[in-house]
């Protein structure tokens, strides 16, 4: 090859890397910017109360329980709040408010946790633990939040999702935190388009936007991938699972929800889809006026699968 053919060459790859470096960091830009769309605030009487379930160097971890009218003991629905693993916060349940109140109005009290988020020297499985490490202090200490943690459901969104389902699907305890592995009993999952299997986003985008948080080698990465993504964990016995996913989802693309689905069905898993043929990455989007579902339709299936798995 000629110098000058080489240098052109070599050149162009250069350019080439570069325009796909920026397309990577846009459009993992563009993930941790997604800004949740918002459903019209209602008036509310809830009662909340803060509680810290463990402290990690110094940094409290928070969450907040919002109780229904009535003595108690309740059952209860702890939530995990989405935004891509890097940004969100417990006071995002509010977001998800016919949810919220749903629950409330059955006499199921509402945890809304905090978790640690990706930045220097946090990482999966971090986040995994610290759901653990909150489940458990909710059964360490029920008497005292005037909680029945034997009728226990989890449920979140995106990023929180996938967090609620790995800590669900982990029968054998690899996710235990520094409270122990003694978790309350899951009755049930209910997940907002949540990424189950990490693998199935595009990889060298995925990786490389990891690389901000993550030091080990793309092997060691894909492994950890493997033993954190939702899908790997399916069993027969698993907690029934109730998947809520939009067709036109941007950010975590509807075949996450089939994918799960199809190896569901291979092992026996109790998992059921609800799809929103306009549906993006919200549930305001759920229940836009061009989705054939409307509010009180989706509420209804979605209190046939509380009662399924509360009884």
């Amino acid at each position: 090859m000629r110098k000058e053919t080489a240098w052109f060459v070599g050149g162009a790859a250069i350019a080439a890397a570069t325009a796909a470096g920026a397309s990577v960091w846009s459009q993992y830009g563009s993930l941790v910017r997604w800004q949740e769309p918002e459903l019209p605030i209602r008036p509310t009487t809830r009662r909340r109360h803060t509680y810290t379930y463990k402290i990690v160097h110094d940094r409290p971890l928070q969450f907040d329980l919002y109780l229904p009218p009535g003595e108690g003991p309740f059952p209860v629905a702890v939530y995990a709040h989405g935004g891509a693993f890097v940004r969100g916060n417990r006071s995002m349940v509010t977001l998800f408010h016919p949810l919220l109140d749903h629950f409330l109005g059955k006499g199921i009290a509402v945890v809304s946790i905090d978790y640690r988020l990706f930045e220097d020297g946090v990482y999966f499985p971090d986040n995994i633990f610290d759901v653990s490490d909150a489940l458990c202090y909710l059964k360490q200490h029920e008497s005292l939040l005037t909680l029945d943690t034997s009728q226990l459901l989890v449920w979140g969104d995106s990023a929180g999702a996938a967090l609620m389902l790995a800590t669900a699907l982990d029968r054998h305890r690899q996710f235990a935190g520094d409270l122990g592995d003694d978790l309350p009993t899951i009755k049930g999952v209910i997940a907002l388009y949540p990424p189950t299997n990490f693998l199935l986003f595009k990889f060298i985008q995925t990786w490389l936007a990891h690389l901000k948080f993550y030091e080990g080698s793309r092997e060691e990465w894909r492994e950890l991938m493997v033993k954190c993504s939702p899908v790997s964990h399916l069993y027969a016995d698993a907690p029934p699972i109730l998947l809520l996913h939009g067709k036109k989802d941007p950010i975590v693309p509807f075949g996450q929800a089939l994918h799960f689905v199809e190896h569901a069905s291979d092992v026996g898993a109790n998992v059921q889809l609800i799809s929103f043929p306009n549906g993006t990455h919200s549930l305001a989007s759920f229940l836009q006026s061009d989705n054939p579902i409307k509010e009180e339709q989706l509420m209804a299936r979605i209190n046939r699968f509380i009662e399924e798995c509360l009884g």
